[in-house]
């Protein structure tokens, strides 16, 4: 019904399509695709939140509207290049890693390359920026890989290259995020009880893919040195982890279940990373489960 509302809406010239769209930890939302002749951008409208609005008594010619109004805001009017990602010289510079959960991710990863980091599995997306798009980012597959001419162990070997130049790590007291970031709750106890617990955040200038710090061992290094000594790793999201020095008395046992209740009541299905928890050992240089 929406597909050919939007059709009629917007006229001659628009092909509305209907599709299904994977998106990270198995998650498949209902999306409308958007394309008009001679133009090789089509914008995504996601259905999911539209669908709410409708179930919550928005009718269905306000909910076309909005999402009329919606594409008009992101069309592209200008013509735009799009064969540079066939050029593999044009995209290795914005080629960079990230993270994210290897089980929940079964199928996606039959599709594109990847590396085992601990329960995780590093996957590589293509980063880019533009006055008329805005920034965003492209999963690379095995299939462009293929078409590139290229091997995963060079995809893997530019991506960790670039990924701290692209996307450099920042480590933040849980304070500071706080204040930065209005409306995060402090996590508390099981009694409410708001904990003293001292606790940082790693995450990227752009809070955007963040856990993918973990990767390196310089970034975990140098949080080491900072807190002189051990430290717990909460994986709170694929954004953004929480770390913990291991010389405070709160037991492994305790730091997971913390962890899992961030993740049950603070994290969106799709930004999910992980229920476990890491400890990264100084004098050995080794993250580990």
């Amino acid at each position: 019904m929406a597909q050919t509302q939007m059709k009629e809406k917007l006229g001659e010239g628009v092909q509305v399509q209907l599709h299904q769209i994977l998106k990270n930890n198995s998650v498949v939302l209902d999306a409308l695709s958007v394309s008009e002749e001679g133009s090789a951008i089509a914008p995504t409208i996601y259905l999911n939140d539209f669908y709410r609005k409708y179930q919550e008594g928005t009718s269905v010619p306000e909910i076309v509207d909005q999402m009329a109004a919606l594409y008009r805001k992101s069309r592209v009017t200008e013509p735009f290049d799009t064969t540079f990602y066939a050029d593999f010289a044009k995209v290795k510079p914005r080629l960079a890693c990230r993270l994210i959960n290897r089980e929940k991710n079964r199928e996606l990863l039959k599709l594109v390359p990847y590396r085992v980091f601990l329960d995780l599995a590093v996957v590589v997306y293509y980063y880019f920026e533009d006055d008329r798009l805005g920034t965003g980012t492209i999963l690379v597959h095995g299939s462009h890989c293929r078409n590139w001419g290229i091997t995963e162990e060079e995809l893997f070997a530019c991506a960790r290259e670039n990924t701290l130049h692209i996307q450099p790590e920042e480590f933040l007291s849980m304070r500071s995020v706080l204040e930065k970031f209005q409306g995060i709750r402090e996590v508390k106890t099981e009694d409410g009880a708001e904990t003293s617990l001292p606790m940082y955040v790693l995450t990227n200038k752009s809070n955007y893919f963040g856990a993918a710090s973990l990767l390196f061992d310089s970034v975990l290094q140098d949080i080491a040195a900072k807190l002189e000594g051990d430290f717990w790793v909460l994986p709170s999201s694929i954004h953004e982890c929480i770390i913990v020095p291991s010389e405070f008395t709160m037991s492994k046992e305790e730091l997971q279940e913390m962890v899992r209740e961030i993740n049950r009541s603070e994290v969106a299905q799709e930004d999910f990373l992980s229920d476990e928890i890491y400890l990264y050992r100084r004098e050995v240089h080794k993250l580990s489960m």
